[in-house]
């Protein structure tokens, strides 16, 4: 069953019970499905059957969610874009979505005013007045075609979009709903990412599919550990969906303990590397909760294994295991180690972009369609294990980055002539980035490189700007040319 279906199935079900719960305000499932409805049949009237997808801008309103499913009713895919991204990553997306409208659950300024922007008091309007809330169900998004479309950082220095198909998300949601053979019907899970993050996808849908609740974590109450506490505690939480790193930040109040989640049953991380010591408080800290790491890049529907993490794992002298892969899905490992995914939920690949589909997607010689995932790992009988990338791409606090975006951004300011970026590891994570950077004067100091970090601020959000910025004269050189990335490493 397609999960546009399931939602329904739900509605009919649950129709009182909360789908979603941010900042104060709640929706259940009836209303989430007849103002979906009525915005629906809006979207019709005004635009037409067009198939083209559409930005929806804001930051866990109630209102994104309505546009979400709005929006896939009349057969278009969303894509979502947070407040946190800087207005010029922005208009690339917009740009590059190229509709004539877009939502706004927020204000926002500078947008393109070649595009219509369709604000929060004008959506209410919409969903609050006369619209027909009922819709023909055969304009629904197919299961072939895009359900939404994520962008994430590209090598050139623009963002690239993943292209998520109406029958991958489903398939993704069959298996996310038995992830630990653990019962999420009607259960509360936690959000913690952006929704313009793919690892929203795995609290958001499945407690959609689930006929359950989840409970968003704002930008602002996250930035205050008080407030944060108390907002777990009086979420309810049955699953905890995050990345390790948030987990890590939480763990460093001692008050982060099962008192705050009496009802909690899992963990469930994604986006990056979980680490033994994590792994270790969590269950010290939550003795009745499992802890359960899976692990999946964007293109392949957020993740495609899972495993319960036990007292043994932890004293194994290995890194702890990313899990067994999930039905449907293949692992291969190419010559050089890297996974190769094939399998049910594989993206239709990258929005406009043929050639970065090409580069990244391929057909072998079975014939079967595969991903090029970049990350090197090995299986121990059928468990898989991660040992990093192979090339420029890198996790931080679990939003995946391209060095050579930020090399790329670098680079076009004034008087540099070489950088390269690369990531500082510290047990095994990347903690934050450092930035090499060749000056035409061979000059840097303090004021110039707040220079640079302020205007990254103003084309990359925050999380991809350096944390430290080195000088260098020049940058070491391997024998065919390249920069010798080795080199520096040892450097920091």
């Amino acid at each position: 069953m397609l999960i546009l279906e399931k939602i329904y199935e739900n509605v009919k079900k649950y129709p009182d019970t909360k789908v979603m719960i941010s900042d104060g305000e709640s929706i259940t499932y009836k209303e989430l499905w007849e103002k979906s409805g009525k915005l629906a049949n809006w979207i019709i009237k005004n635009y037409g059957n067009k198939k083209n997808p559409v930005v929806v801008y804001g930051h866990k309103d109630i209102l994104m969610l309505v546009c979400f499913i709005a929006l896939v009713r009349t057969g278009r895919a969303y894509c979502p874009v947070d407040i946190n991204m800087p207005l010029e990553r922005i208009n690339q997306i917009i740009e590059a979505v190229d509709n004539e409208f877009l939502f706004t659950t927020e204000e926002i300024e500078g947008v393109n005013d070649n595009f219509k922007k369709i604000s929060k008091d004008e959506i209410n309007e919409i969903i609050n007045g006369n619209e027909e809330a009922e819709l023909d169900p055969a304009l629904m998004c197919k299961d072939e075609e895009t359900y939404y479309i994520i962008f994430t950082s590209g090598s050139t220095g623009k963002p690239k979009g993943v292209e998520i198909s109406h029958g991958a998300l489903s398939r993704f949601t069959d298996w996310s709903e038995k992830i630990a053979d653990l019962n999420k019907e009607n259960k509360v899970f936690l959000n913690q990412a952006p929704f313009s993050f793919d690892l929203s996808v795995m609290d958001v849908y499945t407690a959609l599919a689930c006929g359950g609740t989840f409970y968003c974590l704002t930008k602002k109450i996250q930035k205050d550990m008080a407030s944060l506490l108390e907002a777990i505690k009086e979420g309810n939480i049955n699953f905890w969906v995050s990345t390790p790193s948030f987990a890590d930040m939480c763990l460093a109040d001692k008050s982060f303990n099962e008192d705050l989640m009496p009802k909690g049953e899992a963990f469930l991380f994604c986006g990056e590397k979980l680490t033994k010591e994590t792994a270790s408080k969590l269950m010290e800290r939550f003795p009745k909760m499992k802890v359960v790491n899976t692990y999946g890049p964007t293109e392949s529907t957020v993740a495609i294994t899972e495993v319960i993490i036990t007292k043994e794992m932890l004293e194994d002298e290995k890194e702890l295991p990313i899990g067994r892969v999930k039905p449907g899905t293949e692992v291969k490992l190419s010559p050089e180690k890297e996974l190769l995914i094939y399998g049910d939920t594989l993206s239709n690949g990258y929005f406009r972009n043929e050639e970065k589909t090409k580069e990244a997607f391929f057909i072998d010689e079975n014939g079967e369609r595969g991903y090029h995932t970049g990350d090197e790992g090995f299986f121990v009988d059928d468990m898989l294990y991660y040992r990093g990338r192979i090339d420029l791409q890198i996790k931080l606090h679990g939003y995946r980055i391209e060095l050579g975006d930020i090399e790329a951004n670098i680079m076009e300011q004034d008087g540099i002539l070489q950088t390269a970026v690369l990531p500082k590891y510290e047990n095994g994570k990347v903690r934050y980035l450092v930035a090499f950077v060749v000056t035409e004067d061979g000059q840097g100091n303090f004021a110039k490189s707040k220079e640079i970090k302020t205007k990254l601020k103003e084309r990359l959000p925050e999380y991809m700007v350096p944390k430290k910025i080195v000088y260098r004269e020049g940058l070491p050189m391997t024998p065919n040319g390249k920069t010798d990335r080795k080199k520096l490493e040892e450097l920091l």
